[in-house]
């Protein structure tokens, strides 16, 4: 199968979402952070798969902003997008939406950024299809992403 060689930046959105359950739950009844974390990883790699076409990996988690508690019970939905692609890498954010179902409130939980490479059967990089901006919020998301890689490239 021949990729294309690009993709716009709508076509590789991903979205998960899951109960918070006891097991999922720290001591204070609270999603636990690995698990936030795991739930993150997944969303991001969902957006991953589907810009790359195939295999991926987690290259690594830049940053995750934890704004909100998520008490047992809720439901949480993760939302990734591709924000920026290098040869065969590729920068996400995912968003971590809270809702109470018994009264429909939703926030605005987290927020993460997570690097992925795409790879061969054999682990080697590959390359990924171009990202094509087209929206005045996505020129702006991948604007940021590319400040952000040219920025922790000078460490």
């Amino acid at each position: 199968m021949t990729l294309p060689a690009s993709h716009p930046m709508s076509f590789s959105r991903g979205e998960i979402s899951v109960l918070i359950m006891p097991h999922m739950a720290n001591i204070l009844g609270d999603l636990f952070g690995g698990n936030l974390m795991a739930l993150v990883d997944q969303a991001a790699a969902i957006a991953a798969i589907r810009h790359a076409g195939g295999r991926v990996v987690t290259a690594s988690i830049h940053k995750v902003d934890f704004r909100e508690r998520i008490p047992i019970g809720s439901l949480v939905t993760c939302r990734s997008t591709v924000d920026f692609v290098g040869k065969s890498s590729m920068d996400i954010t995912v968003e971590v939406y809270c809702e109470t179902p018994s009264t429909g409130e939703r926030k605005h939980a987290n927020t993460a950024h997570l690097v992925f490479v795409a790879i061969d059967e054999k682990g080697k990089p590959v390359t990924v299809p171009r990202l094509i901006p087209a929206t005045a919020e996505e020129h702006e998301r991948y604007a940021a992403a590319e400040r952000y890689r040219q920025e922790h490239a000078k460490k």
